[in-house]
């Protein structure tokens, strides 16, 4: 019997701009999680129908897919179909599909939606939010239907230059990304992206934003950690247009701590906050307020000045 997994090789995990998008997509990820042949038609019907018994089983409203790029992008556009066309079975008209993208925003846009290449981008802004279902077809890559990830899972474009905004040090760049400049960002990545959505047909940016997550380093663990943290929720909130997300708590414990305190919000949805510290913790992360005011009075306080050092670059 002929194997259902890729007999791959592997690279190391989260090493971005060594290895190409394009090589680390058929890759196999740091050599621990073996990848399924779904680019096989009778291996992708079985994910597909697993996937609607899920629906149907458990009531769920969206799946992330972890490590999303490393899916073949052709088998993903026909997987979400399947999974779209299962849900709206069972009622759910709005079924979510974010995806992990690590690389960077020119190989994460052909994910997106329906997928775009740098060739197809729209000339304008205006053109771009005025797209929809019934648009023409050079602004995409697959055929209608075909809408892949509805959103990046946690922004690692976003995240990348956090990092670099909060003066972190590293390797802290992906190729062909999007640039730094948050306005620059948001331009780039609104021409590139497809953000119509596939169950409306209507413009909806839904990436979700973070300046933590369970892969990354924890704040609170540098100095001014706590600080920054908030200074990067400010702008994941109220600054780039999709989800912010919080991850509570951000310590090392967190994994230990998300099985004693996951608690059920709403339908097949978990939010990773304790519920006596829930309320709080949205609060601050959604308050003008309470950001501008924490971050004004902790920039006059440190010598970290994220503005006034970028304005004298």
């Amino acid at each position: 019997m002929r194997s259902r997994y890729s007999k791959v090789h592997s690279l190391k995990i989260f090493v971005l701009g060594i290895f190409p998008d394009w090589q680390r997509q058929l890759s196999k990820f740091a050599s621990v999680q073996d990848r399924l042949r779904e680019w096989k038609p009778d291996v992708l019907a079985r994910i597909a129908h697993f996937a609607c018994i899920t629906i149907a089983m458990l009531d769920i409203d969206g799946f992330r897919i972890d490590k999303a790029t490393q899916i073949t992008v052709d088998a993903l556009g026909d997987w979400s179909d399947s999974v779209r066309q299962c849900a709206r079975r069972y009622g759910k008209e709005n079924f979510f599909i974010p995806g992990e993208i690590t690389g960077g925003n020119s190989f994460g846009s052909i994910y997106l939606g329906l997928g775009r290449e740098q060739r197809m981008l729209p000339s304008t802004i205006q053109e771009a939010f005025a797209l929809s279902n019934k648009s023409d077809d050079k602004y995409f890559i697959r055929e209608k239907g075909k809408n892949a990830l509805d959103a990046g899972a946690f922004h690692y474009t976003v995240y990348r230059a956090l990092t670099r905004f909060l003066f972190m040090d590293g390797q802290l760049s992906a190729g062909f990304d999007a640039p730094l400049n948050w306005a620059d960002m948001w331009y780039t990545i609104a021409l590139s992206n497809d953000f119509v959505n596939a169950n409306t047909g209507r413009l909806d940016p839904r990436h979700m934003y973070g300046v933590t997550n369970q892969d990354v380093f924890r704040w609170p663990a540098i100095k001014d950690g706590e600080h920054k943290m908030m200074l990067g929720l400010f702008i994941t909130t109220l600054l780039m247009p999709g989800i912010p997300k919080v991850n509570c708590p951000p310590s090392n414990s967190l994994r230990q701590s998300l099985t004693r305190h996951v608690a059920p919000v709403g339908r097949g949805t978990v939010n990773v906050c304790p519920r006596q510290h829930r309320k709080q913790l949205y609060l601050r992360a959604t308050s003008h307020v309470f950001c501008s005011v924490l971050a004004e009075s902790w920039l006059l306080q440190s010598q970290f000045n994220p503005i006034l050092q970028l304005s004298t670059r």
